[in-house]
């Protein structure tokens, strides 16, 4: 039995003594610069002649959406990576992936919807791939996000210890695998040999290869850790 169990429905990570463990992006995000909603609300609700409220309420709609397919998604690529189920609509799916498994080549031990953790650091999360050979291996994701960007056009950064980052998807996610790679590396001493996001666009998959940012994940949970 796991040290840490995970329950789906709330989407949180229980410890043995029944402490819940910050998920890794609640911990990411903690170090993001606050949305403030409301101002932004106000802002769209004058341009478009709506009330503050319809604007929140459709972006709710739209988070709820895109998370409801996301979920879907990765539930699409589980079935056919661990079971081999297929569904016609999702064909250019599965061959783009394939098409790019060259990425792992040599990486043949694959686990999926893996569950890390960190006891000491409070941590945990679940990583959709990690491919394995020898001491070595690869952490991948799938993203089904409708933008990805690789800087932030309104000059945003992280808050410190990581604020020479600046807020974006391709910085987001890869302090997302990052942070997987360091919690799979503590419980098994093995050494990440690389990340990549596995980015859904036009109905196929496109790697996008990060840095495994290693020290600032260690600066980061050594600052949350520090927190009272």
């Amino acid at each position: 039995m796991s040290a840490v169990t995970f329950c789906e429905e709330s989407h949180t990570y229980t410890d043995p003594s029944g402490n819940n463990l910050v998920s890794a992006t609640t911990l990411i995000g903690k170090y993001k610069p606050k949305f403030d909603s409301n101002t932004h609300a106000e802002r769209v609700a004058r341009r478009e002649g709506l009330t503050k409220e319809i604007v929140l309420g459709m972006w709710e709609d739209e988070k709820n959406r895109a998370c409801e397919y996301g979920t879907h998604i990765h539930k699409v690529m589980e079935d056919f990576l661990s079971e081999g189920v297929v569904d016609d609509e999702y064909t250019s799916l599965y061959e783009s992936y394939k098409s790019f498994e060259r990425v792992f080549d040599g990486f043949k031990t694959l686990s999926r919807e893996k569950l890390l953790y960190n006891i000491d650091y409070g941590v945990a999360g679940t990583a959709d791939l990690i491919y394995e050979k020898g001491d070595s291996f690869f952490i991948g994701d799938f993203k089904t996000n409708k933008k990805f960007r690789f800087y932030n056009s309104y000059n945003e950064y992280f808050h410190d210890p990581i604020s020479h980052l600046s807020v974006c998807e391709f910085n987001t996610y890869g302090l997302q695998l990052s942070l997987y790679a360091y919690l799979h590396e503590r419980a098994t001493g093995k050494k990440c040999r690389g990340l990549v996001i596995f980015y859904m666009r036009n109905n196929k998959w496109y790697p996008i290869r990060c840095n495994y940012m290693k020290s600032e994940i260690v600066n980061m949970l050594d600052h949350n850790k520090s927190q009272p």
